[in-house]
Protein backbone atom coordinates (compact mmCIF):
# COMPACT_ATOMS: atom_id res chain seq x y z
CA UNK A 1 0.00 0.00 0.00
CA UNK A 2 1.42 3.35 -1.07
CA UNK A 3 0.74 6.46 0.44
CA UNK A 4 0.42 10.25 -0.67
CA UNK A 5 2.27 13.00 0.68
CA UNK A 6 0.75 16.36 2.19
CA UNK A 7 -0.70 18.31 -0.63
CA UNK A 8 -0.27 22.06 -0.65
CA UNK A 9 -2.29 25.04 -1.90
CA UNK A 10 -0.77 25.01 -5.85
CA UNK A 11 1.19 27.78 -7.00
CA UNK A 12 0.62 30.00 -9.96
CA UNK A 13 3.58 28.26 -11.84
CA UNK A 14 1.92 24.54 -11.08
CA UNK A 15 -1.56 25.87 -12.87
CA UNK A 16 0.38 27.38 -15.41
CA UNK A 17 2.43 24.11 -16.13
CA UNK A 18 -0.41 21.95 -16.10
CA UNK A 19 -2.54 24.28 -18.03
CA UNK A 20 -0.16 24.96 -20.73
CA UNK A 21 0.21 21.42 -21.99
CA UNK A 22 -3.52 21.64 -23.13
CA UNK A 23 -2.32 23.70 -25.72
CA UNK A 24 -0.97 20.58 -27.69
CA UNK A 25 -4.88 19.05 -27.36
CA UNK A 26 -6.17 22.34 -28.12
CA UNK A 27 -4.56 22.61 -31.44
CA UNK A 28 -4.97 18.95 -32.76
CA UNK A 29 -8.37 19.18 -31.52
CA UNK A 30 -9.30 23.12 -33.52
CA UNK A 31 -7.83 21.01 -36.82
CA UNK A 32 -9.52 18.45 -36.74
CA UNK A 33 -12.94 19.66 -35.66
CA UNK A 34 -12.63 22.94 -37.36
CA UNK A 35 -10.40 22.12 -40.48
CA UNK A 36 -10.02 18.45 -41.35
CA UNK A 37 -13.27 18.11 -43.16
CA UNK A 38 -13.38 20.94 -44.55
CA UNK A 39 -9.43 20.71 -46.30
CA UNK A 40 -10.14 17.41 -47.25
CA UNK A 41 -13.84 18.34 -48.85
CA UNK A 42 -13.87 21.76 -50.24
CA UNK A 43 -10.06 21.59 -50.47
CA UNK A 44 -8.78 18.75 -51.68
CA UNK A 45 -11.74 17.35 -53.10
CA UNK A 46 -12.72 14.19 -51.40
CA UNK A 47 -16.56 13.66 -51.29
CA UNK A 48 -17.42 14.99 -47.94
CA UNK A 49 -18.81 11.35 -46.76
CA UNK A 50 -15.54 9.51 -47.40
CA UNK A 51 -13.97 12.00 -44.92
CA UNK A 52 -16.55 11.60 -42.34
CA UNK A 53 -16.04 7.62 -42.56
CA UNK A 54 -12.02 7.79 -42.21
CA UNK A 55 -12.56 10.25 -39.39
CA UNK A 56 -14.88 7.92 -37.55
CA UNK A 57 -13.10 5.03 -38.55
CA UNK A 58 -10.23 6.37 -35.98
CA UNK A 59 -12.01 5.05 -33.50
CA UNK A 60 -11.17 1.35 -33.90
CA UNK A 61 -7.62 2.24 -32.40
CA UNK A 62 -9.32 5.06 -29.74
CA UNK A 63 -11.65 1.67 -28.29
CA UNK A 64 -8.52 0.10 -27.55
CA UNK A 65 -5.92 2.56 -27.06
CA UNK A 66 -7.68 4.94 -24.30
CA UNK A 67 -8.73 2.49 -22.00
CA UNK A 68 -5.56 0.42 -22.13
CA UNK A 69 -3.06 3.77 -21.78
CA UNK A 70 -5.62 4.94 -18.90
CA UNK A 71 -5.16 1.67 -17.20
CA UNK A 72 -1.19 1.34 -17.37
CA UNK A 73 -0.72 4.98 -16.92
CA UNK A 74 -2.54 4.32 -13.63
CA UNK A 75 -0.49 1.29 -12.32
CA UNK A 76 3.19 1.93 -14.00
CA UNK A 77 5.96 2.47 -11.74
CA UNK A 78 9.31 4.22 -12.66
CA UNK A 79 11.22 6.83 -11.43
CA UNK A 80 9.29 9.07 -13.97
CA UNK A 81 6.35 8.69 -11.77
CA UNK A 82 3.01 6.94 -13.27
CA UNK A 83 2.09 9.63 -15.85
CA UNK A 84 5.53 11.38 -17.80
CA UNK A 85 7.09 8.49 -19.31
CA UNK A 86 3.81 8.08 -21.01
CA UNK A 87 3.99 11.67 -21.95
CA UNK A 88 7.13 12.27 -23.21
CA UNK A 89 7.05 9.06 -25.50
CA UNK A 90 3.85 10.97 -27.04
CA UNK A 91 5.80 14.39 -28.19
CA UNK A 92 7.95 13.27 -31.31
CA UNK A 93 5.07 10.73 -33.12
CA UNK A 94 2.30 13.69 -32.82
CA UNK A 95 4.83 16.28 -33.75
CA UNK A 96 5.56 14.61 -37.23
CA UNK A 97 1.85 12.88 -38.18
CA UNK A 98 0.07 16.05 -37.44
CA UNK A 99 2.91 17.91 -40.03
CA UNK A 100 2.30 15.15 -42.74
CA UNK A 101 -1.62 14.96 -41.97
CA UNK A 102 -1.55 19.03 -43.92
CA UNK A 103 0.59 18.12 -46.83
CA UNK A 104 -0.83 14.68 -48.41
CA UNK A 105 1.12 13.81 -51.60
CA UNK A 106 -0.99 15.63 -55.15
CA UNK A 107 -2.78 13.71 -57.14
CA UNK A 108 -4.04 10.59 -55.35
CA UNK A 109 -7.01 9.17 -55.89
CA UNK A 110 -10.04 9.44 -53.90
CA UNK A 111 -9.53 6.18 -52.07
CA UNK A 112 -5.77 6.83 -51.77
CA UNK A 113 -6.26 10.29 -49.82
CA UNK A 114 -9.05 8.33 -47.98
CA UNK A 115 -6.37 5.70 -46.77
CA UNK A 116 -3.87 8.88 -46.22
CA UNK A 117 -6.59 10.44 -43.99
CA UNK A 118 -7.14 7.33 -42.22
CA UNK A 119 -3.83 5.87 -41.34
CA UNK A 120 -2.05 9.73 -40.55
CA UNK A 121 -5.68 10.49 -38.21
CA UNK A 122 -4.69 7.03 -35.91
CA UNK A 123 -1.14 7.90 -35.33
CA UNK A 124 -2.16 10.62 -34.55
CA UNK A 125 -5.00 10.48 -32.26
CA UNK A 126 -2.97 7.13 -30.59
CA UNK A 127 -0.01 9.35 -29.67
CA UNK A 128 -2.19 12.32 -28.72
CA UNK A 129 -4.16 9.77 -26.39
CA UNK A 130 -0.43 8.95 -24.61
CA UNK A 131 -0.25 12.85 -23.36
CA UNK A 132 -3.46 14.04 -23.22
CA UNK A 133 -4.77 11.39 -20.62
CA UNK A 134 -1.97 11.05 -18.30
CA UNK A 135 -1.14 14.51 -18.14
CA UNK A 136 -5.00 15.76 -17.66
CA UNK A 137 -5.05 12.90 -14.44
CA UNK A 138 -2.85 14.69 -12.72
CA UNK A 139 -4.77 17.18 -11.98
CA UNK A 140 -6.60 14.95 -8.71
CA UNK A 141 -3.06 14.45 -7.50
CA UNK A 142 -2.22 18.01 -7.67
CA UNK A 143 -5.16 19.11 -5.55
CA UNK A 144 -8.28 17.35 -3.72
CA UNK A 145 -9.38 21.16 -2.98
CA UNK A 146 -13.27 21.54 -4.19
CA UNK A 147 -12.89 24.98 -6.21
CA UNK A 148 -9.34 24.97 -6.57
CA UNK A 149 -10.02 22.00 -8.99
CA UNK A 150 -12.18 23.71 -10.95
CA UNK A 151 -9.72 26.65 -11.08
CA UNK A 152 -7.09 23.99 -12.32
CA UNK A 153 -9.43 22.70 -14.46
CA UNK A 154 -9.91 26.34 -15.76
CA UNK A 155 -6.32 26.69 -16.72
CA UNK A 156 -6.01 24.48 -18.80
CA UNK A 157 -9.17 25.07 -20.73
CA UNK A 158 -7.49 28.93 -21.29
CA UNK A 159 -4.44 27.15 -22.63
CA UNK A 160 -6.27 24.49 -24.52
CA UNK A 161 -8.74 27.51 -26.64
CA UNK A 162 -5.53 29.97 -26.49
CA UNK A 163 -3.46 27.03 -28.37
CA UNK A 164 -6.52 26.35 -30.78
CA UNK A 165 -7.51 29.77 -31.51
CA UNK A 166 -3.82 31.15 -32.09
CA UNK A 167 -3.69 28.23 -35.26
CA UNK A 168 -7.44 29.07 -35.77
CA UNK A 169 -6.64 32.76 -36.53
CA UNK A 170 -3.13 32.70 -37.87
CA UNK A 171 -5.24 30.60 -41.27
CA UNK A 172 -6.94 33.80 -41.77
CA UNK A 173 -4.27 36.11 -40.76
CA UNK A 174 -1.33 34.67 -41.95
CA UNK A 175 -1.88 30.83 -44.06
CA UNK A 176 -4.93 31.96 -46.52
CA UNK A 177 -3.73 35.96 -46.97
CA UNK A 178 -0.19 34.76 -48.19
CA UNK A 179 -1.53 31.91 -50.38
CA UNK A 180 -3.71 33.89 -52.55
CA UNK A 181 -2.80 33.59 -56.06
CA UNK A 182 -4.36 33.79 -59.59
CA UNK A 183 -5.62 30.66 -59.78
CA UNK A 184 -6.81 31.20 -55.42
CA UNK A 185 -7.95 34.10 -55.20
CA UNK A 186 -9.35 33.02 -51.48
CA UNK A 187 -5.82 31.38 -49.84
CA UNK A 188 -8.51 28.71 -47.57
CA UNK A 189 -8.45 26.62 -50.60
CA UNK A 190 -4.66 26.42 -51.38
CA UNK A 191 -3.20 23.29 -50.51
CA UNK A 192 0.15 24.69 -49.57
CA UNK A 193 -1.77 27.46 -47.19
CA UNK A 194 -2.33 24.29 -45.23
CA UNK A 195 1.36 22.70 -45.39
CA UNK A 196 2.29 25.71 -43.93
CA UNK A 197 -0.29 25.75 -41.41
CA UNK A 198 0.12 22.09 -40.38
CA UNK A 199 4.26 23.07 -39.88
CA UNK A 200 3.74 25.80 -37.66
CA UNK A 201 0.77 24.07 -35.78
CA UNK A 202 2.81 20.99 -35.26
CA UNK A 203 5.78 22.58 -33.85
CA UNK A 204 3.02 24.17 -31.46
CA UNK A 205 2.20 21.04 -30.48
CA UNK A 206 5.49 19.95 -29.60
CA UNK A 207 6.21 23.08 -27.18
CA UNK A 208 3.04 21.92 -25.30
CA UNK A 209 3.95 18.35 -24.74
CA UNK A 210 7.34 19.66 -23.63
CA UNK A 211 6.44 22.32 -21.25
CA UNK A 212 3.90 20.64 -19.64
CA UNK A 213 5.69 17.68 -19.11
CA UNK A 214 8.76 19.00 -17.90
CA UNK A 215 7.08 21.96 -16.03
CA UNK A 216 5.28 19.13 -13.76
CA UNK A 217 8.53 16.88 -13.82
CA UNK A 218 9.16 18.43 -10.04
CA UNK A 219 5.72 17.36 -8.48
CA UNK A 220 6.82 13.58 -9.22
CA UNK A 221 7.87 12.87 -5.92
CA UNK A 222 4.85 14.11 -3.98
CA UNK A 223 2.41 11.38 -6.45
CA UNK A 224 0.97 8.51 -5.81
CA UNK A 225 3.14 5.56 -6.96
CA UNK A 226 0.95 2.64 -7.27
CA UNK A 227 1.71 -0.68 -5.46
CA UNK A 228 4.50 -3.49 -7.28
CA UNK A 229 2.02 -6.18 -9.63
CA UNK A 230 4.17 -9.57 -10.19
CA UNK A 231 1.74 -9.79 -13.54
CA UNK A 232 -1.61 -8.32 -15.28
CA UNK A 233 -3.66 -10.86 -16.32
CA UNK A 234 -5.95 -9.75 -18.98
CA UNK A 235 -8.91 -10.94 -17.46
CA UNK A 236 -7.87 -8.71 -14.14
CA UNK A 237 -7.51 -5.48 -16.82
CA UNK A 238 -11.02 -6.25 -18.21
CA UNK A 239 -12.94 -6.66 -14.29
CA UNK A 240 -10.68 -3.61 -13.28
CA UNK A 241 -12.09 -1.54 -16.25
CA UNK A 242 -15.78 -2.79 -15.52
CA UNK A 243 -15.65 -2.29 -11.94
CA UNK A 244 -14.11 1.50 -11.84
CA UNK A 245 -16.45 2.31 -15.19
CA UNK A 246 -19.88 0.95 -13.99
CA UNK A 247 -19.60 0.81 -10.16
CA UNK A 248 -20.64 4.52 -9.62
CA UNK A 249 -24.17 5.73 -10.65
CA UNK A 250 -22.70 9.99 -10.46
CA UNK A 251 -20.04 8.93 -13.20
CA UNK A 252 -22.63 6.63 -15.36
CA UNK A 253 -24.84 9.76 -15.88
CA UNK A 254 -21.83 12.05 -16.47
CA UNK A 255 -20.96 9.72 -19.16
CA UNK A 256 -23.91 9.32 -20.56
CA UNK A 257 -24.08 12.83 -20.93
CA UNK A 258 -20.84 13.12 -22.29
CA UNK A 259 -22.20 10.83 -25.22
CA UNK A 260 -25.24 13.20 -26.33
CA UNK A 261 -22.95 16.41 -25.86
CA UNK A 262 -20.16 15.07 -27.85
CA UNK A 263 -22.41 14.34 -30.73
CA UNK A 264 -23.70 17.51 -30.85
CA UNK A 265 -20.39 19.35 -30.32
CA UNK A 266 -18.94 17.28 -33.14
CA UNK A 267 -21.69 18.64 -35.89
CA UNK A 268 -21.27 22.11 -34.45
CA UNK A 269 -17.45 22.19 -34.66
CA UNK A 270 -17.35 20.22 -38.00
CA UNK A 271 -20.38 22.63 -39.70
CA UNK A 272 -18.31 25.85 -38.00
CA UNK A 273 -16.27 26.57 -41.01
CA UNK A 274 -19.47 26.08 -43.72
CA UNK A 275 -21.68 28.63 -41.42
CA UNK A 276 -19.07 30.75 -41.77
CA UNK A 277 -17.98 30.66 -45.02
CA UNK A 278 -20.92 30.33 -46.83
CA UNK A 279 -23.85 31.05 -44.38
CA UNK A 280 -22.99 34.31 -42.92
CA UNK A 281 -19.86 34.56 -45.99
CA UNK A 282 -17.83 35.81 -43.59
CA UNK A 283 -14.42 37.41 -45.31
CA UNK A 284 -10.59 36.35 -44.05
CA UNK A 285 -10.60 39.84 -41.97
CA UNK A 286 -13.80 38.89 -41.16
CA UNK A 287 -12.89 35.61 -39.29
CA UNK A 288 -9.84 36.86 -38.17
CA UNK A 289 -11.93 39.83 -35.86
CA UNK A 290 -14.37 37.52 -34.59
CA UNK A 291 -11.63 34.71 -33.70
CA UNK A 292 -9.38 37.39 -31.67
CA UNK A 293 -12.83 38.41 -30.04
CA UNK A 294 -13.08 34.94 -28.60
CA UNK A 295 -9.65 34.87 -26.65
CA UNK A 296 -11.72 36.77 -24.24
CA UNK A 297 -14.00 33.37 -23.71
CA UNK A 298 -11.57 31.38 -21.76
CA UNK A 299 -10.33 34.50 -19.87
CA UNK A 300 -14.18 35.06 -18.63
CA UNK A 301 -14.60 31.27 -18.18
CA UNK A 302 -11.33 31.18 -15.82
CA UNK A 303 -12.94 34.09 -14.15
CA UNK A 304 -16.22 33.24 -14.03
CA UNK A 305 -16.46 28.85 -13.22
CA UNK A 306 -14.56 28.80 -10.05
CA UNK A 307 -16.49 31.30 -8.06
CA UNK A 308 -20.03 29.76 -9.80
CA UNK A 309 -18.75 26.00 -8.06
CA UNK A 310 -17.95 28.01 -4.90
CA UNK A 311 -21.45 30.07 -5.20
CA UNK A 312 -23.65 27.53 -6.62
CA UNK A 313 -22.31 24.35 -6.48
CA UNK A 314 -21.05 22.47 -9.44
CA UNK A 315 -24.05 20.29 -10.54
CA UNK A 316 -26.37 23.75 -10.53
CA UNK A 317 -23.73 25.49 -12.28
CA UNK A 318 -23.52 23.12 -14.98
CA UNK A 319 -27.49 23.30 -15.10
CA UNK A 320 -28.05 26.84 -15.06
CA UNK A 321 -25.27 28.08 -17.43
CA UNK A 322 -26.01 24.86 -20.12
CA UNK A 323 -29.43 25.69 -20.04
CA UNK A 324 -28.85 29.25 -21.34
CA UNK A 325 -25.96 28.57 -23.40
CA UNK A 326 -27.83 25.49 -25.68
CA UNK A 327 -30.90 28.08 -26.77
CA UNK A 328 -28.48 31.06 -26.78
CA UNK A 329 -25.82 28.87 -29.41
CA UNK A 330 -29.01 28.67 -31.65
CA UNK A 331 -30.42 31.95 -31.85
CA UNK A 332 -28.84 33.49 -34.38
CA UNK A 333 -29.73 30.94 -36.55
CA UNK A 334 -33.42 30.62 -36.08
CA UNK A 335 -33.43 34.82 -36.24
CA UNK A 336 -31.54 34.42 -39.99
CA UNK A 337 -34.51 31.35 -40.91
CA UNK A 338 -37.14 33.58 -39.69
CA UNK A 339 -35.72 36.71 -41.50
CA UNK A 340 -35.00 38.84 -38.77
CA UNK A 341 -31.43 39.23 -38.30
CA UNK A 342 -29.32 41.23 -40.09
CA UNK A 343 -28.18 40.28 -43.96
CA UNK A 344 -25.25 39.26 -44.61
CA UNK A 345 -24.06 42.37 -46.26
CA UNK A 346 -25.51 44.62 -43.23
CA UNK A 347 -22.64 46.34 -41.02
CA UNK A 348 -24.56 45.08 -37.54
CA UNK A 349 -24.03 41.26 -38.63
CA UNK A 350 -19.87 41.07 -37.73
CA UNK A 351 -20.70 42.89 -34.27
CA UNK A 352 -23.47 40.67 -33.39
CA UNK A 353 -22.20 37.86 -34.28
CA UNK A 354 -18.68 38.73 -32.28
CA UNK A 355 -20.96 39.27 -29.11
CA UNK A 356 -22.85 35.87 -29.90
CA UNK A 357 -19.99 34.13 -30.37
CA UNK A 358 -17.90 35.24 -27.24
CA UNK A 359 -20.70 34.61 -24.84
CA UNK A 360 -21.54 31.44 -26.31
CA UNK A 361 -18.07 29.96 -25.71
CA UNK A 362 -17.60 31.28 -22.83
CA UNK A 363 -20.60 29.29 -21.33
CA UNK A 364 -19.53 26.53 -22.93
CA UNK A 365 -16.51 26.91 -21.59
CA UNK A 366 -17.74 26.99 -17.79
CA UNK A 367 -19.98 24.21 -18.11
CA UNK A 368 -17.17 21.68 -19.73
CA UNK A 369 -14.72 23.04 -16.69
CA UNK A 370 -17.34 22.26 -14.21
CA UNK A 371 -18.18 18.69 -15.95
CA UNK A 372 -14.32 17.53 -16.08
CA UNK A 373 -14.16 19.03 -11.91
CA UNK A 374 -17.29 16.72 -11.09
CA UNK A 375 -15.26 13.65 -12.61
CA UNK A 376 -12.05 14.51 -10.89
CA UNK A 377 -14.59 14.96 -7.34
CA UNK A 378 -15.59 10.95 -8.02
CA UNK A 379 -12.14 10.01 -7.91
CA UNK A 380 -12.00 9.66 -4.07
CA UNK A 381 -15.57 8.26 -3.72
CA UNK A 382 -14.68 5.68 -6.33
CA UNK A 383 -11.79 5.27 -4.58
CA UNK A 384 -13.17 4.11 -1.76
CA UNK A 385 -15.73 1.77 -3.37
CA UNK A 386 -12.31 0.19 -5.39
CA UNK A 387 -9.93 0.58 -3.24
CA UNK A 388 -7.68 1.82 -6.32
CA UNK A 389 -7.04 5.48 -7.03
CA UNK A 390 -8.14 5.30 -11.08
CA UNK A 391 -7.37 8.47 -12.55
CA UNK A 392 -6.78 7.67 -15.94
CA UNK A 393 -8.85 5.08 -16.29
CA UNK A 394 -12.26 7.42 -15.04
CA UNK A 395 -10.58 10.40 -17.97
CA UNK A 396 -9.74 7.55 -20.59
CA UNK A 397 -13.53 6.27 -20.46
CA UNK A 398 -14.72 9.95 -20.80
CA UNK A 399 -12.01 10.78 -23.43
CA UNK A 400 -13.02 7.52 -25.41
CA UNK A 401 -16.76 8.75 -25.26
CA UNK A 402 -16.26 12.32 -26.19
CA UNK A 403 -13.99 11.10 -29.50
CA UNK A 404 -16.19 8.54 -30.57
CA UNK A 405 -19.71 10.15 -30.35
CA UNK A 406 -18.22 13.25 -31.64
CA UNK A 407 -16.74 11.14 -34.39
CA UNK A 408 -20.13 10.17 -35.70
CA UNK A 409 -21.23 13.70 -35.71
CA UNK A 410 -18.41 14.25 -38.06
CA UNK A 411 -19.60 11.23 -39.82
CA UNK A 412 -23.10 12.42 -39.79
CA UNK A 413 -22.03 16.22 -40.76
CA UNK A 414 -20.09 14.62 -43.91
CA UNK A 415 -23.67 12.58 -44.57
CA UNK A 416 -25.84 15.41 -43.95
CA UNK A 417 -23.76 17.34 -46.61
CA UNK A 418 -23.94 14.99 -48.97
CA UNK A 419 -27.72 14.10 -48.61
CA UNK A 420 -28.63 18.07 -49.19
CA UNK A 421 -25.74 18.05 -52.20
CA UNK A 422 -23.72 20.89 -50.64
CA UNK A 423 -21.21 21.36 -53.12
CA UNK A 424 -17.21 20.90 -53.01
CA UNK A 425 -14.37 23.10 -54.53
CA UNK A 426 -16.91 25.75 -54.47
CA UNK A 427 -16.75 29.61 -53.15
CA UNK A 428 -18.64 32.33 -50.76
CA UNK A 429 -22.01 32.96 -52.46
CA UNK A 430 -22.01 30.22 -54.87
CA UNK A 431 -23.88 27.69 -52.76
CA UNK A 432 -27.60 27.96 -53.21
CA UNK A 433 -29.82 29.68 -50.34
CA UNK A 434 -32.15 26.57 -50.50
CA UNK A 435 -29.35 24.83 -49.47
CA UNK A 436 -27.87 26.90 -47.32
CA UNK A 437 -31.75 26.71 -45.20
CA UNK A 438 -31.20 22.94 -45.31
CA UNK A 439 -28.01 23.01 -43.31
CA UNK A 440 -29.37 25.54 -40.71
CA UNK A 441 -32.53 23.16 -40.44
CA UNK A 442 -30.51 20.18 -39.94
CA UNK A 443 -28.05 21.44 -37.83
CA UNK A 444 -30.59 23.09 -35.33
CA UNK A 445 -32.90 20.67 -34.34
CA UNK A 446 -30.28 17.75 -33.98
CA UNK A 447 -27.75 19.69 -31.80
CA UNK A 448 -30.24 21.37 -29.32
CA UNK A 449 -32.06 18.50 -28.57
CA UNK A 450 -28.73 16.49 -28.14
CA UNK A 451 -27.64 18.94 -25.58
CA UNK A 452 -30.77 19.10 -24.17
CA UNK A 453 -30.44 15.25 -23.29
CA UNK A 454 -26.83 15.51 -21.84
CA UNK A 455 -28.63 18.19 -19.74
CA UNK A 456 -30.91 16.24 -18.29
CA UNK A 457 -28.77 13.07 -17.33
CA UNK A 458 -26.37 15.96 -15.08
CA UNK A 459 -29.43 15.73 -12.93
CA UNK A 460 -28.16 12.35 -11.75
CA UNK A 461 -25.37 13.27 -10.71
CA UNK A 462 -25.44 12.83 -7.00
CA UNK A 463 -22.08 13.73 -4.85
CA UNK A 464 -22.32 16.74 -3.06
CA UNK A 465 -19.60 19.32 -1.71
CA UNK A 466 -20.12 17.88 1.74
CA UNK A 467 -19.59 14.20 0.53
CA UNK A 468 -16.79 15.19 -1.24
CA UNK A 469 -15.13 17.08 1.61
CA UNK A 470 -15.95 13.86 3.56
CA UNK A 471 -14.41 11.67 1.26
CA UNK A 472 -11.00 13.35 0.94
CA UNK A 473 -10.49 13.17 4.95
CA UNK A 474 -11.18 9.61 4.71
CA UNK A 475 -7.82 7.59 5.24
CA UNK A 476 -8.96 5.02 2.87
CA UNK A 477 -8.61 8.04 0.35
CA UNK A 478 -4.77 8.25 0.43
CA UNK A 479 -3.83 4.86 -0.17
CA UNK A 480 -3.96 2.36 -2.32
CA UNK A 481 -5.49 -1.09 -1.20
CA UNK A 482 -7.61 -2.87 -4.51
CA UNK A 483 -5.62 -5.82 -6.77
Amino acid sequence: MEEFKKKTKLTFSTKFFYGYGSSAFGIKNNGFSYFVLFVYSSVLGLPAWMGGLALNLVLIADAITDPLVGYFSDRFRSRWGRRHPFMYAAALPVTLTYFFLWSPPRDLTDWELFSYLLICATIIRVFITFYEIPSTSLGPELTDDYVERTELLSYRYLFGWVGGLTTYNLVWFWFAPRYETDQFLDGRYNPDAWSEYGLVASLLILLGILVTSIGTHKHIPNLLEPPERKKIKIRDVFMELKETLLKNRSYMFLFVSGLFAAMAGGIEAAMAIYFDSFFWELSLDDMLTRGLCIYLSPLIALYLAPRFSEYFGKKKTVMYVWLFQIFFAALPFVLRLLDIFPENNDPLLLPLLCCHVVINVAAGIIVFVTLGSMIMDLVEEIQLDTGRREEGVLFSARSFADKAISGFGLTLTGFILSAIQFPTQVNPGEVPEATLDLLALWYIPITVISFCFALFLVKGYGLSRTEHEKNIKNPDTKIWKGR
